[in-house]
């Protein structure tokens, strides 16, 4: 019979420690609480059913601590040496038998539930700071000794010690032996499942994403019309870690429309209004235009338990309304020309009607538009306007953003060469399609003559100096040469000379660099020495084969002292005068002398 009651107690107390855990997990994501509690009633049942039963008290070693179930204000159960609880809170303990003296510090000890003993019993001191047996020699276990903390921020530390004490002063305690220090890390009172803000998340995320994190996914911010944009979040209180989730399941979660023409729902494809409401401590809103054919800016707001604790701006993009080109390079004859991410001219760009850059655009060339000077046109990137790394080129998201590689217009020159213009264009979803404005391209030859220039023709030291090299192919005395032209070869004999006296180069010119435009520019540092110069551009590269005997040109230039500086030549010139007048000035003295 005894053992029946033993064992039932046993029961009672190893569900008391389910419950416990059960209370702790509360603070895990709520996409994991389900099948850790299930696991957690398994083994406990389990093992009370399973096991022989009998009293932890009788069978604990002396001076073994255990919480006690009435503790109230817990936020993390008793480890081997710690506990979390609110300052509120009241932190009880069952002590084993043989049990020495407790001290605590940061708290007091406010009194027990029952204690068994062979002497007087244990006495708490008047100041509560420690309890130990009034008798020499008597042992005792205690059943709910409780805790209060003095205040949240500072840690209420209790020691355990063994041996038997007449009191717990300092002198008698160094006798013993001190067995387990406790600390408890205390928080302010209501801090546990209270919303803050600090550790909470409420984010957007890839359409895919389930995770919030503290601040929004780069450019997951916009979606063309017909998708949706998602807003994740996680609860969490001042005492959890972020992410945690560890505010009640209960949490009221509320997303509105504030602004805009939009829709907002709990899950994928659901949003219908412009408020929805759900419990929880994290989940997720899917934002959708309620119009998809119509660009729209929306604002979504959050609130948590009647409070907005989130906005987020949202950009739903319309069909493409506009297609434009930056202006394009000059484009080599007889071949296929891609110099627009090397020049960052001929740049491809769809808007829809209010402004919104589209990304991942199928645009064509409209060949209808083609003539004896183009033969072909085509859109890098695959054909679609520029979209960030996270889609693909099958994507129906399709964001543009800043790091994405631009998209260009590429075109094939007949050998012809020449000005025309082509045509860009693109299907829209119902059936219909737009076009750019007619976009100016040129192809031209190789360089058959040069010449250089200088942006002033005189310069004081310490200036800047801009020469411009400009190139012009063999078909007349106007038409740049192309943008793919280099100045020179890779050999010795064939590299590029450029040099002045007095001048320095900010960068040197090499083989490599290429026209622009028809022309190169380079900037040189003038020097102090005053005097006139010449700068010679030399290309043999392309002397080798002008067709008009090109050589090199030079440029004159002069080196002047500034209107504030007086040179050596001036001061020798005022040296010269100034003697002369002194001789004068002389001899009119002696002529004076020999009158008298």
């Amino acid at each position: 019979m005894r053992d029946g009651i033993r064992g039932s107690k046993d029961l009672r107390a190893r569900f008391g420690k389910f419950l416990i855990l059960t209370n702790e997990r509360k603070q895990m994501s709520k996409k994991t609480i389900k099948q850790r509690i299930a696991l957690v009633a398994v083994s406990a049942l389990t093992a009370g059913f399973l096991s022989v039963v009998s009293s932890p008290v009788a069978n604990a070693a002396s001076g073994d601590v255990t919480q006690n179930s009435n503790s109230t204000g817990i936020i993390s159960a008793l480890s081997s040496s710690s506990v979390s609880m609110a300052a509120d809170g009241v932190f009880s303990i069952d002590v084993a038998t043989d049990a020495g003296a407790l001290t605590v510090s940061g708290g007091k000890i406010t009194g027990f539930d029952s204690e068994t003993s062979t002497g007087a019993g244990p006495v708490i001191t008047a100041d509560g700071t420690s309890i130990s047996q009034a008798t020499a020699g008597a042992t005792y276990s205690v059943v709910g000794l409780k805790f209060k903390p003095t205040a949240a921020g500072t840690n209420m530390v209790i020691k355990v010690y063994t041996g038997n004490y007449a009191s717990a002063a300092a002198a008698s305690l160094a006798t013993g032996t001190l067995k387990q220090t406790i600390t408890a890390t205390i928080y302010a009172a209501g801090a546990s499942g209270t919303f803050n803000a600090g550790k909470s998340y409420f984010s957007i995320q890839a359409i895919g994403s389930d995770v919030s994190t503290v601040s929004d996914a780069l450019y997951e911010d916009r979606a063309r019309g017909g998708n949706e944009i998602r807003v994740n979040y996680d609860l969490v209180d001042a005492l959890g870690t972020a992410g945690s989730g560890n505010m009640s399941a209960a949490t009221s979660v509320i997303a509105q429309i504030t602004s805009g023409a939009c829709v907002v729902g709990s899950t994928a494809g659901s949003g219908t209004l412009a408020l929805v409401a759900e419990t929880g401590n994290s989940g997720d809103f899917f934002v959708a235009a309620a119009d998809s054919t119509v660009p729209t800016n929306c604002t979504l707001a959050i609130s948590v338990d009647g409070t907005v604790r989130s906005t987020k701006s949202l950009i739903f993009q319309g069909p493409p309304a506009k297609i434009s080109v930056t202006t394009p390079y000059i484009g080599k004859t007889s071949g296929p020309n891609d110099l627009s991410s090397t020049t960052g001219k001929g740049l491809v760009t769809v808007t829809d009607s209010a402004g919104n850059v589209l990304g991942g655009v199928a645009v064509d060339p409209d060949t209808t538009t083609y003539g004896s000077i183009i033969s072909a046109v085509a859109i890098t990137n695959g054909g679609y306007t520029s979209y960030r790394a996270s889609d693909t080129a099958t994507s129906v998201r399709y964001n543009a953003s800043p790091g994405s590689t631009p998209s260009g217009i590429t075109f094939t020159c007949t050998a012809v060469g020449g000005s025309t213009t082509v045509k860009l264009k693109t299907s829209l979803g119902n059936g219909t399609s737009i076009s750019s404005d007619p976009i100016p391209v040129s192809c031209a030859g190789n360089p058959n003559t040069y010449t250089a220039s200088l942006d002033k023709a005189s310069y004081v030291p310490g200036d800047i100096a801009t020469l411009t090299i400009t190139a012009k192919d063999s078909s007349s005395s106007t038409r740049l040469t192309n943008d793919a032209a280099v100045l020179g070869s890779g050999t010795t004999t064939l590299a590029p000379a450029v040099s002045g006296s007095n001048m320095t180069a900010v960068t040197a010119p090499v083989s490599t660099d290429t026209f622009l435009g028809g022309s190169k520019s380079y900037r040189f540092v003038v020097g102090s020495t005053t005097g006139s110069y010449n700068m010679v551009v030399d290309l043999p590269y392309w002397n080798a084969t002008s067709t008009v005997g090109q050589t090199a040109v030079t440029v004159a230039y002069k080196i002047a002292s500034s209107t504030t500086e007086v040179s050596n030549a001036e001061v020798l010139k005022s040296i010269v005068a100034l003697i002369a007048s002194i001789n004068k000035q002389i001899q009119a003295l002696q002529k004076l002398i020999l009158k008298r």
